[in-house]
């Protein structure tokens, strides 16, 4: 390098002149716009930062000075303290072994023992001075408890105002601190402040305020800061839960020579980036912890010796992490991992020998379990693999775990196991977990000979039979229990469990089994569980069972079995649970006699037409018998009688259509019965004969006779849904019932006797009940809940839902009576408010919010919520009314008399603040004579009115909304709506007015909403909407409108809703103009703006100048309008030019992108212009040459001749053969040269290609060279190469290298515009004459060529 120095030193020498240049370009640079530009803006980001780093120091002085002003008031309160009580020193490296007591006479320089002084002082104090004491330690625990919370409240506050912290302390010395803090909160507590004299363990909880939110990327340099731990002397166990830590520093536990229980667990995911730090030598400190925790912190990466000082750990939990190599942990001895290398000159590692009796390392990443992993771990019984990636496994893998018991390789990815593995455990091991895995081979005599062994899981594995004989469980000894299940067995060896007598749990379910051989389970003579579920038996033969004299549980289920031999079962006297259920059966089995000790028999899902012979004989002892699922038609008295104890029978899900009567007699302990989904109709006298039923079930069936008499007194439970019930009957006063389902039937009424007074539950929804009869519920005092939802009821009173009044501490029944059709009437006003009455004698009912009640009178709404209706709304029917205070109902004209038209239908609220009166549809011709004074809305839609006279609703001074719509009304005269001027609505729509003159609306000073549209309105006069100040909406559509004035609307300040389509609006220019300005302004208030077009067809919306109508030819005079359009044809030449100047403008795009680089040359080189190109003015400035150029030693004379010259007046160049040494290291000289030039340039001609570049160092080092170098290598293709004559790894390179062709038109523009930037050189105006190629390089041996081999030997 110096010496490649010395060279670019020499030639910034010899070119002076070009030095002065290089000087005077820079400052011509950095005169420029653009570097002035670029300045100024480093100038503001760099002032910005300074602003930004003074503003960080304040506060953070302003923290320290908050901190050292809480720290000094503490410190106070401690010296106050110690004056008042003796002081306790430490020594000089912070362990309290020893104290100096002080202030006691003849106590100076003499030292103690802290349990031993503390003893002595008790003991000398006396009765007194002994409650004194006792008074004096526990004030200490509630002063160290008060300044524990109120330092970590104070330093939480500093943190954020949400953070909130509880500590607890309790007698026996532990300090529990429960932080709570948002997730953008990091843990930053301090414990010096608690007595260390008293707390032996300290437990630290934080809480998330926001679980759902992520971690919190500004915790990332998040570090512990736990400094007051060092006081805490007497520390015997340290948790933290849940805090967010990042770095646990080496020595944080400096000082806690006694801890013993050290457990943390960060809130840190897998799902982040971040994890747990530890740094080395993080617990050198604390060489007596017995038991350690680091679960669920996220930790990739454990530092080496890391536990090598914990020589007392005894259980050690890495569980829930992220560690790959198992090696890490470093367990592995010593001695067996150097002998095995036998490096001599290796230096011995540090020793690292731990008694420690439980490894958990589950749910990791780790994929490989390498020899010797755990051999220094001599004393290990536990050891956790489980839930991890492990795919292989070492031969030695447990080398020197002699004392192993306890091994879980569940849930990894393992396809095999070594034979010899588990040679060191044979004798210790008792407890095998190889479940969840893809083990498809198992060694022979992997598991053979251990003695020891109890458990063994090979459940969720590919085993097949191939892999099963009479030696893979051999010496299995005390084996207890064996999982085959989920795996690929087909058969079963005879001889496959020879040794396991001592087997009590076989599960072999989810395989392949067809058959078993005879004797097969005859060894295990203990066994008591044989689980065969979910197989391929189709028989079982009188000899597949022998020898199982103690098997208590057999299951068989979803195999199958179509017939089973009648002495199958002879030697399972002890069987007691018997499981057939999913099988072809289709009859009870024989085998099944004289089984006296059998309590449950399961054979649903069979195909069992009968329970008839050979049933159930002999089975004194069976309680529960499951048979649905089958096709069992009848039942008789006769298939029963040989159970004497069932208490529990299922005949669900059958086709049962007759069931005899008395058939439960023989059954007295019969307690729970099930025969829904069958075809019963008549139950009237099948539960004659079982007092003791408790549970019945009998939905899903044909029933329509009901009666409780039916029934045992002493059910409990009923379930009768989905049958044909109309009637429930009279319930009996002795009745027991609490639950009763009558869901699905046909139920039209409910009454307080259909009920029985013990119900607590009752559904009776789905049905069609109508009526609700008055104090249904009233003394049922258990009542809890009632499902009266989707049913028939219209109308219902309060008295229908009153209950006894219910205690104040006990909570309201609940009811659910949505989806049901109500009116909202008189009658269920109170139904709105029945959850906030006072009196406790109503139920609460708890879907209030979904109840809709429908508006019989209402136009606009059927169904409304029952919670949005208006106290107004509450209506009900009338005929005639009259006020009590009224004198005068004998006069037609009498105000207070409420009569209801004739053909009408009146309603009223109860107050009569509402009056509705409904007469649409009534054949009136005329209005009604006598319509109530005090309406207050009216409907007369639907009639044959003709005409409206004057006065018609005089005296109807209440009327807010008015129908007189599709009633065929030709004309309104001026005083038709005299008096109604709290009117609101107006519906006119549909009918043949044609005129309104502008006085007829006269009155309506209040109307909010007029309906005029689908009339045959031809002339309004301007004038007549503007008293209707407070209109808002105006349907004018559908009319014969033509000079309306439109802008007359502007002065209706309310106006929010208007329609004026399908109206022949004038297409006069000035109309037009006026209506169309106002149209303008108001477009979001026109509701059909779109549509609203002049008679002519013309939109109005479109503006003046874009206009099709000629408004000249329309006011020339005449009477004839007409209208100029412009032919499509007069915008082709238009359309034609814009098309080809956008086809020109792409192609001009397209042909300045493929040419890109030259045109960029040329810009270069005409204009000095180097745009879009990385040339920046301070591009590697300080490396000594501009170019390194690569090139073969034939070529010598093209590079001196005819390159150079073209280049070094400009540049600093490096030539390789020039310029670097001979002798010297051709990787470090290439990767040297090519470091000091800012491009590097490969001259690829064939002699190159064929010579230097076929070297393989040679290639090898330019190749590393060029790495990453992308636009600064320029490949200049001379001597007719081309791209295809490249091998492949110089193809790759040509898409990210910069490449030029010796030859081209533009090659000296093109290499220097690829070249750095320097100072300007004046450009010939003619280019160098380009010379013949260089000459092909001799063949065939390139590579003997004195000038390039003597560089490299």
């Amino acid at each position: 390098m110096d010496r490649l120095r010395r060279r670019a030193y020499e030639q910034v020498r010899s070119t002076g002149s070009v030095n002065n240049l290089h000087g005077r370009h820079a400052w011509a640079h950095l005169a420029s716009p653009r570097i002035i530009v670029a300045a100024a803006v480093v100038v503001v980001v760099v002032v910005i930062v300074v602003v930004v780093v003074v503003v960080v120091v304040v506060v953070v002085v302003v923290v320290v000075v908050l901190g050292a002003w809480a720290f000094a008031r503490s410190r106070t309160e401690e010296e106050e303290e110690e004056k008042r009580e003796p002081r306790l020193e430490h020594d000089s490296v912070g362990d309290p072994r020893r104290v100096m007591r002080r202030g006691v006479p003849g106590g100076e320089g003499r030292d103690y023992d802290i349990g031993t002084d503390l003893g002595r002082r008790r003991r000398r104090g006396g009765g007194g001075g002994r409650e004194k004491k006792i008074r004096t330690e526990k004030k200490k625990k509630k002063e160290s408890s008060q300044r524990c919370v109120e330092y970590l409240r104070a330093a939480a506050s500093s943190i954020t105002t949400t953070t909130t912290t509880t500590a607890i302390i309790s007698q026996d010395g532990a300090l529990t601190c429960i932080h709570r803090y948002p997730s953008n909160d990091s843990f930053r507590t301090n414990f010096s402040q608690a007595t260390s004299e008293y707390v032996t363990s300290v437990n630290v909880l934080c809480e998330d305020t926001e679980p759902e939110s992520m971690f919190d990327p500004a915790l990332e340099g998040g570090v512990l800061n736990v400094d007051g731990l060092l006081h805490l002397w007497r520390l015997r166990s340290l948790k933290l839960i849940g805090c967010k830590l990042l770095h646990w520093p080496a020595k944080i536990l400096g000082g806690l020579r006694d801890l013993r229980n050290l457990t943390v667990r960060t809130s840190i995911g897998r799902k982040t980036k971040y994890s747990l730090e530890l740094e080395s030598g993080a617990f050198d400190s604390t060489p007596q912890i017995e038991k350690m925790d680091l679960s669920s912190n996220n930790i990739w990466q454990i530092p080496e010796h890391l536990f090598c000082p914990l020589t007392n750990l005894v259980t050690l939990n890495v569980s829930w992490n992220m560690l790959k190599d198992i090696a890490e942990l470093g367990f592995r001895d010593v001695n067996e991992r150097y002998s095995s290398r036998q490096h001599e000159s290796t230096p011995t590692p540090f020793p690292c020998s731990l008694d420690m009796q439980s490894l958990d390392a589950s749910n990791n990443q780790i994929s490989v379990l390498p020899a010797y992993g755990f051999s220094s771990l001599k004393r290990l019984r536990i050891l956790n693999l489980s839930n991890n990636a492990i795919s292989m496994v070492a031969d030695e893998a447990l080398h020197g775990l002699r004392s192993l018991e306890t091994f879980d390789l569940s849930g990894n990815r393992i396809v095999a196991l070594p034979t010899e593995m588990f040679r060191d455990a044979t004798k210790s091991l008792k407890e095998l977990r190889l479940q969840n895995n893809s083990i498809s081979v198992l060694s022979p005599g992997l598991v053979a000979d251990m003695n020891q062994l109890v458990a063994l899981d090979l459940s969720r594995n590919v085993l097949t039979s191939s892999w099963l004989n009479s030696a893979t469980f051999s010496g299995l000894i005390r084996l207890v229990l064996l999982n085959l299940s989920h795996n690929r067995i087909t058969r079963l060896d005879p001889e496959l469990f020879k040794d396991l007598y001592t087997l009590q749990i076989l599960n072999l379910q989810h395989n392949e089994i067809e058959t078993i051989p005879a004797d097969t389970f005859s060894p295990m003579s203990n066994l008591h569980t044989l689980e065969l579920t979910h197989n391929r038996l189709t028989y079982l033969d009188a000899y597949s069972l022998n020898g199982l004299y103690a098997l208590s549980l057999l299951a068989l289920d979803s195999n199958m079995l179509e017939g089973i031999h009648p002495d199958a079962f002879r030697n399972c006297s002890s069987m007691q649970d018997l499981n057939l259920s999913g099988n072809n059966l289709d009859n009870v089995p024989v085998a099944l006699k004289d089984m006296r000790m059998l309590k449950t028999l399961d054979l649903g899902e069979n195909q069992i037409r009968s329970l008839g012979k050979p049933g159930f004989r002999g089975m004194s002892s069976l309680y529960g018998l499951r048979m649905i699922g089958n096709e069992i038609t009848n039942v008789t008295c006769e298939d029963l009688t040989e159970l004497p104890a069932l208490q529990i029978l299922n005949l669900a899900r059958n086709r049962i259509e007759f069931v005899e009567d008395g058939v439960f007699s023989a059954n007295p302990a019969l307690q729970a019965i099930r025969l829904d989904s069958n075809l019963l109709q008549d139950v009237s006298s099948i539960f004659a004969g079982a007092p003791g039923l408790l549970w019945l079930n009998m939905s899903d069936n044909m029933i329509a006779n009901f009666d409780y008499k039916y029934l045992p007194e002493k059910l409990q439970w009923m379930d009768l849904h989905k049958n044909l019930i109309a009637d429930l009957g009279v319930a009996p006063s002795g009745m027991r019932l609490q639950t009763l389902d009558v869901s699905f039937n046909q139920l039209t009424r409910i009454h307080s006797s259909s009920i029985p007074d013990s119900i607590e539950l009752l559904f009776v929804n789905d049905n069609l009940i109508h009526t609700v009869e008055p104090q249904t519920f009233f003394g049922k005092t258990n009542l809890t809940r009632v499902d009266l939802y989707a049913n028939q009821i219209v109308k219902m009173n309060l008295s229908a839902l009153q209950l006894t009044q219910v205690p104040a501490p006990r909570q309201l029944p609940e009811f659910y009576i949505g989806g049901n059709p109500f009116i909202c009437d008189c009658t269920t006003e109170w139904l709105q408010r029945i959850n906030t009455l006072p009196l406790r004698q109503h139920p609460r009912v708890m879907d209030l919010e979904s109840v809709y009640c429908r508006l019989p009178y209402d136009r606009r709404k059927s169904f409304i919520p029952l919670l949005e209706a208006k106290p107004s709304q509450f209506l009900c029917t009338y005929k005639a009314h009259c006020f009590a205070l009224c004198h005068c109902c004998d006069f037609d004209a009498c105000d207070c008399e409420m009569t209801c038209p004739t053909n009408c239908t009146c309603y009223h609220d109860q107050s009569w603040s509402a009056n509705v009166v409904d007469c649409s549809s009534s054949g009136y011709k005329t209005l009604p004579g006598r319509l109530p004074m005090d309406a207050t809305e009216v409907y007369l839609d639907g009639n044959n009115f003709g005409e409206l006279n004057s006065h018609s609703f005089i005296g109807r001074k209440n009327l807010e909304i008015l129908y007189a719509n599709d009633s065929n009304i030709i004309a309104i005269r001026n005083h038709t709506f005299s008096g109604l001027k709290r009117l609101l609505v107006l519906h006119l729509e549909n009918n043949k007015i044609s005129v309104l003159n502008g006085v007829e609306l006269m009155p309506l000073e209040n109307l909010k909403e007029l309906y005029l549209q689908n009339n045959l309105l031809t002339y309004i006069d301007n004038g007549t909407f503007l008293p209707l100040r407070q209109l808002e909406v105006l349907r004018l559509e559908r009319n014969r409108l033509g000079t309306f004035a439109l802008w007359q609307l502007g002065q209706n300040p309310y106006l929010v809703d208007v329609g004026l389509s399908s109206n022949p609006w004038s297409c006069e220019c000035s109309y037009l103009e006026r209506a169309r300005e106002w149209m303008s302004r108001n477009r979001e208030k026109i509701v059909d703006w779109p549509s609203v077009s002049c008679s002519l067809g013309i939109p109005i919306t479109l503006p003046a100048n874009g206009s099709a109508v000629n408004c000249a030819a329309l006011t020339g005079g005449g009477t004839n309008t007409a209208i100029e359009t412009r032919p499509l044809e007069a915008y082709l030449p238009l359309l034609l030019a814009s098309a080809l100047l956008i086809f020109a403008m792409v192609a001009l795009v397209c042909g300045a992108f493929r040419h890109r680089r030259t045109l960029r040359t040329w810009a270069a080189s005409r204009c000095g212009l180097r745009a879009c190109y990385k040339t920046a003015a301070f591009e590697d400035q300080e490396k000594p040459f501009d170019a390194y150029i690569s090139y073969s030693a034939v070529d010598e004379a093209f590079v001196s001749t005819i390159l150079v010259p073209g280049l070094e007046s400009s540049y600093r160049l490096c030539l390789h053969y020039r310029d670097l040494g001979a002798g010297s290291n051709v990787a470090d000289a290439v990767a040297e040269a090519a470091d000091s030039s800012r491009r590097t340039i490969l001259v690829l001609s064939k002699n190159f290609l064929h010579g230097e570049w076929a070297r393989f160092e040679f290639k090898a080092a330019l190749r590393d060279a060029l790495k990453g170098k992308g636009r600064s290598v320029i490949l200049l293709l001379v001597g007719g190469v081309c791209p295809r004559d490249l091998d492949a790894d110089l193809k790759k390179r040509i898409s990210s290298h910069t490449v030029l062709v010796w030859g081209d038109k533009l090659f000296w523009q093109k290499l220097r515009f690829a070249m750095p930037d320097v100072s300007p050189v004046p450009v010939l105006e003619r280019p160098l004459p380009l010379p013949p190629p260089p000459p092909p390089p001799p063949l065939p041996l390139p590579l003997t060529l004195p000038s390039a081999h003597h560089q490299w030997t």
